[in-house]
């Protein structure tokens, strides 16, 4: 049976991406007329047909970018959300191609060696990345460009993240419902979004109660440039009266705090109750189980993906920023006071 011929193939063939073919043959705006007749007359000459319903069958091809210092470990949150990202695709009949950009490459603005023009179909970065490299992207790459936990600042690019202002905003007020008011937070501002927000969600909390936020416990997990998590160097301990729970950005800084606590000689729960985000479990981070605001990873894929073939297929949606909210989740790093 003869193989049949896609959107790839006539991009392919002529030089151009898959998105100028698909804007082509549905009728979008954005390619030239003697483009449009170029990529019409190869269609039908190539014996081209759309799959009944609308639903394209494409072997889309989609490029997944991840910061390499967000991968210091196998367990890492984003190397278990590509995972899933891969595995879903592959049922939609796409697969992908996941670059680790390093530390370096990012300072110095390397251009994507393998997701780079013409590899793929589709790029998704996932977790931020400096907004020079990401300016430097916006410019130089004209495959379509998808962002999953964080957005930019002007929500020009379609992004999925999840509820992290009102996920924080749920923990803090759960600590204040099992007595807590001296709360501290654990996390260093504006290196990612998602800890700015997840900030943000806490304070809120705490004005809600008429509690001031005390700047001495509210503690850095990482430097300023965001290059991995290093509490022992980042932390400047609070002389004086402690608070009896800490907010923690993630749960990876959640199983730090708590082991950098338990070093100090201080007790999870029984001294100071910690609270985490995302509910990725680490092996044998922690030996306690850590109150956490669940991540649902597999919706934020979904919605991803949802986006990239509408896209890629030139079908009209309503884009911008999609927020995934999750639940709480109660373990035993929290005690009432």
């Amino acid at each position: 049976m003869p193989k049949k011929t896609t959107m790839s193939d006539i991009a392919a063939e002529l030089g151009i991406s898959t998105v100028t073919v698909s804007k082509a043959l549905s009728g979008q705006k954005g390619v030239s007329v003697e483009m449009r007749q170029k990529i019409i007359d190869l269609a039908q000459e190539r014996g081209y047909q759309k799959s009944l319903g609308g639903k394209s069958q494409e072997n889309y091809k989609i490029g997944v970018l991840i910061g390499a210092r967000y991968l210091g470990n196998i367990d890492s949150f984003y190397g278990h959300m590509y995972q899933i990202f891969s595995a879903k695709a592959g049922k939609h009949g796409a697969f992908t191609m996941l670059e680790l950009l390093s530390v370096e490459d990012e300072m110095n603005l390397v251009y994507p060696r393998l997701i780079g023009d013409g590899n793929v179909d589709a790029v998704v970065i996932m977790g931020t990345l400096s907004e020079e490299y990401l300016a430097m992207l916006d410019d130089e790459l004209e495959t379509p460009v998808f962002y999953m936990d964080f957005a930019d600042r002007q929500h020009k690019k379609d992004s999925v993240v999840s509820g992290s202002f009102y996920g924080a905003y749920i923990l803090t007020n759960y600590l204040f419902d099992r007595g807590h008011r001296d709360i501290g937070f654990v996390g260093t501002l504006l290196t990612t979004p998602s800890i700015t927000d997840r900030y943000l969600g806490y304070a809120r909390s705490m004005m809600e109660h008429g509690v001031k936020i005390n700047e001495a416990w509210v503690l850095n997990d990482r430097d300023a440039d965001n290059k991995g998590l290093d509490l022992e160097k980042n932390i400047k301990w609070p002389k004086g009266k402690l608070p009896t729970a800490f907010v923690c950005n993630c749960d990876l800084t959640a199983s730090m705090f708590i082991q950098y606590l338990r070093n100090k000689g201080i007790s999870v729960p029984d001294d100071i109750s910690v609270v985490g985000y995302d509910d990725f479990v680490y092996a044998n981070s922690t030996e306690i189980g850590i109150t956490t605001y669940k991540v649902d990873m597999e919706e934020m894929v979904r919605r991803t993906l949802k986006r990239i073939f509408h896209t890629l297929r030139g079908e009209s949606y309503r884009g911008g920023l999609s927020i995934v909210e999750g639940y709480l989740i109660e373990r035993e790093s929290v005690k009432s006071i």
